[in-house]
């Protein structure tokens, strides 16, 4: 195995170990370092893919060849992002925000709605990709055109998804009065759909 596969792994497996000693134990100190350790190990393999440009977490050094390149890039973003988020985590946790911090994030969901826009989008462009080149109509009909579709239809959720974070970040008050309006115009827009069959009967 890599040395560096070997330190991302060991990480986020003792960070995991950590954790669930923490809650069984009640040792919050040992929950907090285990959920930064999973956050470490997550992180360090995005470094080593954007850095490398191959897919981090590689066991050997000839896996996952075909992901090398963009691929490699994207999954280092998603990785970053995610490791970076399971840190902070561990940081809220530690200082005794986390209700505070909860409490804030679901008044102004901004950030969660932007990330999850970039994970959308990142996941979509990797089933949109075609890296190990496979050709002919069969594989094309049945597996790359139904994965390429369900891909640009996370990639615009996830444009959508930043979209709302940035509306709601600009104008949080029209944000939370089109939220709390959804409800009634989901009401209205069904009852437009079955209005028609039910004064047929």
């Amino acid at each position: 195995m890599r040395f560096l596969a070997l330190i991302e792994y060991s990480a986020v497996i003792v960070g995991i170990i950590a954790v669930l000693a923490g809650q069984f134990f009640a040792l919050p100190k040992g929950f907090h370092l285990g959920v930064f350790l999973i956050g470490a190990g997550i992180l360090l393999g995005g470094l080593e893919s954007m850095l490398t440009r191959r897919v981090g977490f590689r066991v050997s050094d000839d896996s996952w060849e075909t992901y090398a390149g963009a691929p490699a890039m994207i999954v280092g973003l998603m990785a970053l992002l995610v490791g970076t988020a399971i840190i902070a985590t561990a940081y809220v946790l530690a200082d005794g925000l986390w209700h505070s911090t909860v409490n804030h994030l679901t008044r102004r969901p901004a950030p969660l709605l932007i990330a999850a826009g970039l994970l959308l989008i990142g996941i979509g462009i990797l089933m949109m990709l075609n890296p190990r080149g496979r050709r002919g109509l069969p594989w094309t009909l049945l597996v790359r055109v139904p994965r390429s579709l369900l891909g640009l239809v996370l990639v615009v959720g996830g444009l959508a998804g930043i979209g709302l974070g940035a509306w709601e970040w600009r104008e949080p008050l029209g944000f939370d009065r089109f939220v709390r309006s959804l409800p009634q115009k989901l009401d209205r827009l069904r009852w437009a759909d079955f209005r028609p069959l039910i004064e047929r009967r």
